[in-house]
């Protein structure tokens, strides 16, 4: 190479290098196009405000298995969205009479919740972070007093959640939903707050 095209060989090098750094930024700050993502997950539910009473007969909601899906729906700017999800969890209720064991039985549970959420949406490049607050609803096919009769609680819902990106479309997604209600288990009228831990693949396009 003569010396006579060495700088304009380095000067066409870092007009494309510049270039590419250029591009590369635009495309970090340019909201993804994938604005609606399904995911489906699986998890833990624990109740609180476990203990009931039916005469001399003490009831205790147990924890259990959860599962959950969630479709988002997240604005062009990648900080606001919309989330509804739906799940189910069978919730085991322990039955002890005069201090001894005398059963147990499951309310099969479902819930739903509608929320805003805030934060870093999937749309953006990275690791997506949410919080998120709106209405729940808990229906259970064999209510926590009565076995025979259905019960729906309706109250809110307060949610985090995180998102690990595996590609431009799936990530792996954990999520806490806190929903809470008043409900009267034959000790008078509280507040329980049930807590859903999930994890689960969100597929995004």
């Amino acid at each position: 190479m003569s010396v006579t095209r060495t700088p304009v060989v380095v000067a066409l090098l870092a007009v494309a290098t510049a270039t590419a750094s250029t591009l590369s930024a635009q495309n970090q700050s340019m909201p993804r196009i994938h604005a609606i993502e399904l995911t489906f997950a699986g998890g833990y539910f624990q109740p609180t405000g476990t203990s009931g009473q039916i005469g001399t007969v003490e009831l205790t909601r147990r924890p259990s298995w959860v599962g959950s899906s969630h479709l988002d729906f997240y604005a062009p700017g990648g900080r606001l969205g919309f989330e509804v999800s739906a799940g189910y969890a069978p919730e085991r209720i322990r039955q002890t009479t005069g201090g001894f064991a005398s059963g147990s039985r499951r309310t099969n549970m479902m819930f739903g919740t509608a929320k805003a959420v805030f934060g870093r949406s999937p749309r953006l490049s990275g690791i997506s972070y949410m919080v998120g607050g709106g209405v729940g609803v808990l229906h259970r096919k064999k209510s926590v007093m009565d076995a025979a009769e259905s019960t729906t609680n309706l109250g809110g819902v307060a949610s985090l959640m995180l998102r690990f990106p595996i590609d431009g479309q799936v990530g792996l997604r954990l999520d806490a939903q806190n929903i809470f209600y008043s409900a009267d288990y034959g000790l008078g009228s509280k507040m329980r707050n049930d807590l859903f831990l999930t994890a689960g693949l969100g597929i995004s396009w």
